[in-house]
């Protein structure tokens, strides 16, 4: 009975324990199966395996026959005399000795074991190493290509590491178990007694050990290119000088004793090892630690920058090499403060798309008005450039996704997974534009999408990938799809894409119940073979299951091209073995953005994009890869307008620029011109002022192009120094242009604009007066944007009222050189600052922006305004004059009268 039990029990444990094992790989090898990338899984698994089994079977071989033969050579312990002197074990009978044996052995495999899953992870190593290229390039101490430091040298340090790890393991053990047995006597340094067998067992592992030790020595040399310990990232003085040398020395020294081990059975040099022993120590402590940090204190440091100029140059060298920066072009520009209004006429294209709006306010406003219901949800707001009726123009959007969390009332398994499967449609609206209210201008909105030109049209707006998508969703389901409200009902559909693993058959269901810890899926009767199963639909969280060599830009962004809607995801490669090059908050050292990765927000589709085809590191993934990633010809029509230079990157590129610009060793070494980015205000705190995006025009262009844009100041100081821009249009994209100002006089910089705008008595008092009303006053992005040889500096102001969570955008704040005004529109403003000059200027008063948002609403017909509402619009015109002459005068008593009146009749509208 009792067998019969057990036989039960391993019938149902063996499936189970195999199943445990194996279904992970399987779900991952039937979702990449789907998205028909099936071959990064064999690729990537197989190695994983390779590896594992690889590394088990040289451990395993090498523990296996030292502790087997450890085993045998047991046989003859006398235990008189040894710490195991009490114990009472016959280890000379044939039966003990063959339980010694297994015992080791298992012992030997189980150790072999934990050593092979540490090389698991190590499959990322292993294919660059396989996969190599040239780079093209020589580091400047040893002359070898970059490559081997980028390809081989990570794979090397591993492999030498993990077997000098094993011999030395072994050694250790046959040691200890030869002493405490009494089969191998120390009497002194220089004195043993053993057994031959056990002599010789003991040296030829020794020799094994120091044998590693000295590759390991050998591969240390090139080690002090990555070293970060001197004002030389890389290779300094001392260390080529006194380490290398040092490094040479050891790695004979440890030859030498190797070769001393190994032929001490046949030749006796015993004698001699303790004399090498001492040498290696004595050049170890001297060589290593001493020497060199005497020298460094009393030859180096007195002497710093004549003995490290050559090296200062190697590491600036490689280090604009590494994060693409040699490339940058450095324009002196004559920046002065003459901006005259026919600089403005020239730029009016630039400056109807300088973006007002800021992103971190305008979510709150989009989540206010547009977010609809409480299952939808806006998470981030993307900056993008749409050509809409002909004219190029700045937007801002974001899309409406299925919130994470459902409503109490309708959180359930059913909704959760099959009903509220998806967002729906997208808001958009111009960077620079706002209605009489302070909100923004929606050229997309509702449900359905509303536009306000057919190049805005959304055919698809169904959203089943998204950002923040997360959890798990079974689509096309016996519960049918909610698609959006519709008044007091609702629209429901089945989707009909081809995102998902279908449910084919019981073993599937049983399969993702399994993975999914979830017996609804087996329980459930609404499940169907022709419904699919979404799981990881997040843009980063997809296409790191599918690519985790990538290194991901932190912001994926919406886009809507020719009617559907795409995440595009920038992908970064990367490596921490760049010779000479200084690692970004130790993390790597070298940078490319290689990739764009383009995911269909209704089926999930994930196609790569090379954008940088001379990438080293992409180039050793595509001989990995061969079919994963796509030409740039192959892109879907228009998609490459969209395309962005990544923040991340240049933000990364900003900061060592702002050091490694300086190129000559002398000026590089004492620091004189260290750069940042500059502060700005928001919300009554100092941040760091963030790359923004614009569309403008570069002085001396003509065309207008989109581009990220970043003023940099001198360290420690307010006034601008420099500003770095990066293009994003296709014929240009990733050229990185610095435009230094001059030195000799004072460029305001970000800082010092917003501590002029405190100083202004009438915007003081304005805001003063604004927040004594139970609202509160945000300052948004402070802008600064070239224009021909001068700078315009644009600073919004946002007005929040007490318990309404709604930004509205309610003034413009300009400067131009020492002139500042804040009107309600940047046309006015600039109005204010050039006077009758600014003629083609016509200020939009609060009447014109009524009538033009009232002709938003209804696209496509002729303004047709009714004799109410154009008297409404009149009394409005004649406040609005009313409330210009008492801030002129100073009676802000009559002015908030004033504004109170007009609150109350606009709400009345």
């Amino acid at each position: 009975m009792s067998q019969r039990l057990i036989r039960i029990f391993l019938f149902i444990a063996i499936p189970l324990f195999l199943l445990s094992v194996s279904s992970s790989w399987i779900f991952e090898w039937m979702w990449l199966d789907q998205l028909g990338y099936s071959e990064i899984f064999w690729t990537l698994r197989g190695t994983q395996v390779i590896l594992t089994v690889g590394a088990f079977l040289i451990a395993a071989t090498y523990f296996t026959l030292n502790f087997r033969y450890l085993a045998g050579q047991l046989r003859y312990v006398n235990l008189g005399g040894t710490p195991l002197q009490n114990v009472n074990f016959d280890f000379s009978s044939d039966f003990t000795n063959k339980r010694i044996r297994q015992v080791f052995t298992l012992a030997a495999l189980f150790i072999a074991l934990l050593f092979a899953f540490s090389f698991y992870i190590r499959w990322d190593e292993s294919l660059r190493f396989i996969s190599s290229v040239d780079y093209g390039e020589v580091d400047p101490l040893f002359g070898n290509d970059i490559s081997f430091y980028m390809f081989d040298l990570p794979f090397l340090n591993v492999l030498q590491s993990s077997l000098t790890s094993i011999a030395f393991l072994t050694l250790v053990i046959l040691l200890l178990t030869y002493v405490f047995t009494g089969l191998f006597t120390i009497h002194s340094f220089t004195r043993f007694d053993a057994r031959d067998k056990v002599m010789n067992h003991v040296t030829i592992n020794a020799g094994i050990w120091l044998f590693l030790l000295a590759w390991g020595f050998f591969l240390d040399r090139y080690e002090l290119l990555f070293k970060a310990d001197g004002i030389v990232f890389g290779a300094g003085y001392t260390d080529v000088v006194i380490q290398l040398p040092s490094i040479w020395i050891l790695f004979i020294l440890a030859l030498v004793l190797s070769l001393i081990f190994f032929v001490n059975r046949w030749i006796k040099l015993t004698k001699y090892i303790p004399y090498v022993i001492i040498l290696f120590v004595a050049v170890l402590i001297l060589g290593r630690v001493l020497i060199p940090n005497v020298v460094q204190q009393f030859s180096v440091e007195p002497n710093e920058l004549e003995l490290e100029t050559p090296y200062l140059e190697k590491n600036i060298q490689m280090t604009r090499l590494a994060y693409n920066l040699d490339n940058v072009e450095e324009i002196e520009y004559e920046a002065d403060d003459t901006l005259g209004i026919t600089d403005i006429r020239n730029n009016q294209d630039a400056i109807d798309n300088i973006r007002l709006w800021d992103p971190r306010l305008l979510i709150g406003t989009y989540k206010q008005l547009q977010e609809i219901r409480s299952y939808y949800e806006f998470y981030t707001v993307d900056n993008d450039r749409y050509t809409v009726d002909g004219q190029v123009t700045q937007m801002m959007l974001s899309s409406r996704e299925i919130a994470q969390e459902l409503p109490s009332q309708s959180n359930t398994w059913v909704n959760r997974h099959m009903q509220y499967t998806h967002g729906y449609g997208l808001v958009m609206s111009p960077v620079t534009e706002t209605n009489p209210q302070g909100e923004p201008v929606l050229v997309i909105r509702n449900l359905p999408p509303v536009y306000e030109s057919d190049d805005l049209q959304v055919e698809n707006p169904a959203i089943y990938y998204g950002e923040n998508s997360s959890d798990y969703y079974i689509v096309n389901s016996g519960v049918e799809e909610l698609h959006y409200p519709e008044g007091d009902d609702n629209v429901y559909i089945h989707y009909d894409g081809t995102g998902g693993i279908p449910f084919n058959n019981i073993f599937r269901k049983l399969l993702f119940a399994w993975e999914l810890s979830d017996m609804n899926i087996l329980l459930s009767d609404y499940i169907q073979d022709e419904s699919r199963l979404q799981i990881w639909r997040s843009v980063q969280e997809r296409i790191n299951k599918i690519t985790p060599f990538l290194q991901l830009d932190s912001d994926p962004y919406l886009v809507l091209n020719n009617g559907e809607l795409y995440w595009i995801q920038d992908a970064y490669t990367t490596s921490e073995y760049f010779p000479y090059s200084e690692k970004y908050q130790g993390r790597y050292n070298y940078i490319r953005n290689s990739v764009k990765i383009v995911v269909d927000a209704y089926n999930g589709d994930v196609n790569y994009y090379i954008v940088d085809e001379q990438d080293p590191v992409l180039k050793v993934y595509r001989e990995i890869f061969p079919d994963l990633f796509k030409p740039l010809n192959e892109l879907p029509s228009g998609m490459e307008n969209h395309f962005r230079y990544p923040q991340d990157l240049f933000e990364i590129q900003i900061e060592t620029f702002s050091r490694y610009h300086m190129t000559q060793p002398q000026v590089f070494y004492n620091q004189e011109d260290l750069w940042t980015r500059p502060n700005e205000k928001y919300g009554g705190q100092q941040l760091t002022m963030e790359p923004y995006y614009v569309l403008a025009r570069l002085p001396e262009e003509e065309k207008l192009e989109f581009m990220l844009i970043s003023p940099l100041t001198p360290e420690n100081r307010d006034n601008m120094i420099s500003w770095m821009t990066a293009k994003s249009d296709a014929e240009n994209y990733g050229d990185l242009l610095v435009y230094k100002l001059p030195k000799e006089r004072l460029i305001y910089g970000p800082a010092q604009i917003e501590a002029r705008i405190d100083q202004d008595p009438e915007i003081s008092r304005q805001i003063a007066l604004w927040d004594q009303r139970g609202s509160r006053v945000i300052r948004g992005n402070l802008m600064v944007i070239p224009i021909e040889n001068s700078f315009l500096y644009v600073e919004p102001v946002f007005l929040l009222a007490e318990g309404v969570d709604i930004p509205q955008l309610q003034r413009v704040i300009v400067a131009v050189g020492d002139d500042i005004s804040m009107q309600p529109t940047i046309e006015q403003a600039i109005f204010d600052l050039f006077g009758g000059d600014a003629d083609f200027i016509v200020p939009e008063t609060a009447t014109e922006m009524a009538q033009r948002q009232l002709a938003a609403q209804t696209p496509g017909d002729s303004l047709v305004v009714d004799p109410q509402i154009r008297q409404q619009l009149n009394e409005i015109r004649s406040i609005w004059s009313d409330l210009r002459s008492a801030l002129e005068e100073g009676d802000y008593a009559r002015y908030g009268e004033l504004l109170n009146e007009l609150d109350e009749l606009i709400n009345n509208e």
